[in-house]
């Protein structure tokens, strides 16, 4: 396959990317776990797509020697917004993990200020009374 044919399907696996992090990063706004998982689903495909593209790219060391100065540029200003767009995501990753951490821990510390002195027994089998978590169960996604 020569270079630019590699090229202009790295731009259109990109340009496809991007769309699917926008749409992500959307949905992180207000997350709905029905309408996120598909699309974490695609993006995890293109990535892996992605990954062999850039793999096969790098194995040719006359890549970007062999591209027209239009397409290399081309290249490299879509190369500039997807990092942009995956800074987003990641940024938006992060804070819905430490939020959901965040309720997770919540919830724990709750249950366990629920559960008050909880009979149990120790390593060696003798009876004490101390603190545990109670059991819970939740009937809603978070």
């Amino acid at each position: 396959m020569n270079a630019s044919i590699r090229a202009h399907n790295l731009i259109e696996l990109m340009d496809d990317l991007l769309l699917v992090l926008e749409r992500e990063n959307q949905l992180l706004e207000t997350p709905r776990a029905s309408e996120l998982s598909p699309v974490v689903a695609e993006k995890q495909a293109l990535f892996k797509q992605y990954q062999d593209h850039i793999e096969a790219i790098s194995q040719d060391p006359g890549f970007s020697a062999a591209l027209p100065d239009e397409l290399r540029a081309q290249l490299q200003s879509l190369a500039k917004t997807f990092e942009a767009q995956m800074a987003v995501n990641k940024r938006k990753l992060e804070i819905l993990t430490k939020s959901s951490q965040h309720v997770v821990d919540r919830i724990i510390e709750a249950a366990k200020q629920a559960a008050g002195e909880v009979p149990g027994y120790g390593s060696k089998g003798t009876a004490y009374n101390g603190r545990a978590a109670a059991p819970i169960a939740m009937n809603q996604e978070i």
